[in-house]
């Protein structure tokens, strides 16, 4: 399927037009953004054959493995890109297939892109949008593109932090959330390196498609994916940290488990000496002839369990944390900032000639 933007010598804004009014506008001057969905061979050589792109760049087109890459054949640059989009509620990215020339931009892919299709609809809107041409037009969709990516790092960024509560308290989800997060940082990591190596051999005007303006905007697209390519770094560090706090908070649970059934172990130790004493089919134990033996007995026993039972909290085996002063287990770095600013003196050094 073929849609088509143009616009022509005289004209400023982008407008819906035919596809087969694409000549007419190559002819009279006009600029052009030719969207193609779907990857027909036959309709894509006869495409590439009729606007004089390389056959090398249309097969580089149907082989859906390409990683992020750019081709220079002299008239028309050939430019593969990668967009996330939502495949079975799993994160996935999809090629776009970009040829730029003098006077036209087009785009291949196989389904709808978010950021492509935002695009199409703000180049219409405003403008101005689509004044430096063709070149201009790819710089601010490589943007666009890499400014999906921001988006799903937010997102991921603020699971993590859920994450970390969660990883407090031992719950067992967040290995599988932790494998989930990792997988889908690993599909946006393969394809944004390439990416942002990409945009950035394309700020350097390869073959001399960018003009001045573009190239800014080649720069804008280039810092937004070198942000994103940065923080998945710092986001992989998160994931690991939240995995051994998961690891840290499930071995204390199992230590502190173990602990407690020591020390009741323990307490019932000598109580189980004492019955299985006085459980002797033997004669003349102490008070075993007197009606008030079995009390003597019992509050032996309590005693023992009793005093066993504060020597254990006593040591800290038993019981809730002890509270430091001020009634707070932890403190963050909040009371550095509400902290008075301490007087400092500015050093200058005069410079002599």
């Amino acid at each position: 399927m073929y849609r088509m933007l143009a616009r022509g010598a005289e004209d400023r804004a982008l407008r819906p037009k035919d596809f087969d009014q694409l000549d007419r506008y190559l002819a009279d001057g006009g600029f052009v953004w030719l969207d193609v969905t779907g990857r027909d061979p036959v309709e894509l050589d006869a495409l590439g054959e009729r606007l004089g792109f390389d056959p090398a760049a249309i097969e580089d087109v149907l082989d859906v493995e390409q990683l992020p890459k750019f081709d220079n054949y002299g008239d028309h640059l050939f430019v593969v890109l990668h967009a996330l989009i939502s495949a079975e509620d799993r994160l996935d990215t999809h090629e776009v297939d970009c040829f730029v020339t003098r006077r036209m931009l087009v785009t291949v892919r196989s389904s709808p892109i978010a950021g492509l299709e935002w695009l199409w609809r703000a180049v219409q809107a405003y403008p101005h949008m689509a004044e430096q041409g063709p070149d201009g037009l790819f710089a601010q969709l490589a943007e666009v593109i890499g400014r999906r990516y921001i988006e799903v790092i937010n997102a991921v960024e603020a699971r993590i932090d859920a994450l970390a509560d969660d990883a407090l308290d031992a719950d067992p989800n967040v290995l599988a959330e932790v494998q989930v997060l990792r997988r889908e940082e690993a599909t946006v990591r393969r394809v944004l390196r390439p990416q942002r190596l990409v945009v950035g051999a394309l700020r350097s005007n390869t073959g001399g498609f960018f003009t001045g303006e573009s190239i800014k905007l080649l720069t804008d697209a280039y810092d937004v994916h070198h942000l994103v390519v940065e923080s998945l770094e710092s986001t992989r560090g998160l994931l690991t940290d939240a995995l051994d706090t998961y690891r840290g908070a499930s071995a204390e649970r199992q230590a502190r488990a173990a602990t407690v059934l020591t020390v009741y172990a323990a307490i019932l130790l000598p109580l189980s000496l004492i019955t299985g004493w006085y459980g002797m089919n033997v004669n003349n134990l102490p008070g075993s002839d007197k009606p008030w033996g079995w009390v003597l007995v019992t509050a032996t026993m309590a005693a023992f369990a009793g005093g066993s039972w504060l020597v254990f909290i006593r040591a800290g085996l038993l019981g809730r944390p002890r509270l430091k002063t001020g009634g707070r287990l932890v403190s963050g770095l909040a009371d550095v900032a509400r902290a008075p600013v301490k007087p400092f003196t500015m050093l200058r050094q005069s410079r002599r000639r």
